[in-house]
């Protein structure tokens, strides 16, 4: 455990659905090194209701160079290492009964740093929630104005027409339905959302911390607004929050996106 890790560890001993409106963040993904601990300011949970804390996981060197990841395990650098930390203590203070995460080693390490917060916590890795397959992309830079990033807006502007079981070019690549019916379904094992049959859900700890990746929590957050064609409206940053409340009915409540407060310094932490 680091430094950070241990100051703050010892100083505190389709879905049915709503459809939901998202807010975008400017925030850097540079550090600053205040000394203010940033507080998710959000409600508490409903009787009845169930709180995902979907979250990104930190910088990676591709992350830092535009390089399109996806389905490829790149490790977190010494950055996102350090937000891995943050966003731990961040939630350090919520009541987590469950820590889900990709297979990939970018968002398990990251879910890892939130656990050592939570070790009375279950710790599930499930594959459902890995990134996107970009396909032939990976490994590629978006660079603006490039060939590559011509060819995947053009992609991109078809997804938000509605054309959503367009897949990426390459024999593994995916399309957003594919990933949305994915990582739903995960959902349903869980107990988070009802089963498709209209049968009750599974019983499910109320408060559940999902790290994954930028693509997917998009596409996720997009489906439980009830269209999967507006995933290119949801900003998120490397370790960003978004806190999401559901209903046994399947009905979701955003009540905060894209937040990385923790990664600056300010007394309310915004």
């Amino acid at each position: 455990m680091s430094g950070l890790s241990r100051r703050l560890l010892l100083g505190r001993l389709a879905v049915l659905c709503t459809p939901f409106r998202a807010t975008a963040s400017t925030l850097p993904a540079q550090l600053d090194h205040g000394t203010e601990k940033p507080q998710l300011q959000i409600p508490p949970l409903a009787q009845g209701w169930r709180r995902l804390y979907l979250c990104r996981h930190g910088e990676t060197d591709w992350n830092a160079q535009s390089r399109v990841q996806g389905a490829t395990d790149v490790a977190l650098n010494a950055n996102g290492r350090e937000q891995a930390e943050r966003l731990a203590a961040l939630l350090a203070d919520a009541p987590i009964d469950l820590i889900v995460s990709s297979k990939l080693l970018r968002a398990s390490s990251t879910a890892d740093a939130v656990a050592a917060f939570h070790p009375a916590a279950q710790r599930v890795r499930d594959a459902r929630y890995n990134e996107m397959c970009f396909g032939s992309f990976e490994g590629q830079s978006l660079e603006a104005g490039s060939r590559v990033r011509a060819e995947y807006d053009g992609i991109t502007k078809r997804w938000a027409s509605g054309e959503t079981g367009l897949a990426l070019p390459g024999t593994e690549g995916e399309s957003p339905d594919s990933v949305a019916a994915r990582s739903t379904a995960a959902l349903r094992e869980l107990g988070l959302l009802p089963p498709l049959n209209g049968g009750k859900p599974l019983q499910c700890p109320r408060h559940i911390c999902l790290v994954a990746h930028g693509r997917h929590n998009k596409i996720l957050l997009a489906a439980l607004s009830g269209d999967v064609s507006r995933c290119g409206d949801y900003q998120q940053g490397n370790t960003c929050v978004n806190v999401i409340d559901i209903a046994g009915s399947g009905e979701a409540k955003l009540l905060l996106t894209d937040f990385r407060g923790h990664l600056r310094a300010g007394p309310d932490g915004a």
